[in-house]
């Protein structure tokens, strides 16, 4: 099945208290985005200030860096959406 990747945010919210591996971002943005053929998607929203995130922005999803493990280095990626301008 091919997904959409555009779409807007259905809902959204603001994470203050983050594991250990997000501290660094803090607080950030988890949204749940309805794609433009109407699967919904719960992912964090990047590349966008907090105070301007509304339901019904349109967003894209890209492909970003999740997190790494610590010994071996290994890089997780994954995707996240940030806004369409």
């Amino acid at each position: 099945y091919k997904v959409c990747r555009e779409g807007e945010v259905y809902t959204f919210s603001v994470i203050h208290e983050a594991p250990d591996c997000n501290n660094m971002q803090k607080p950030y943005v988890v949204a749940m985005v309805r794609t433009k053929d109407g699967l919904m998607i719960s992912s964090q929203l990047v590349d966008v200030n907090i105070e301007d995130v509304k339901i019904g922005m349109p967003v894209r999803a890209v492909l970003r860096k999740l997190d790494a493990d610590g010994d071996s280095g290994v890089i997780h990626y994954g995707f996240k959406f940030v806004p369409i301008k």
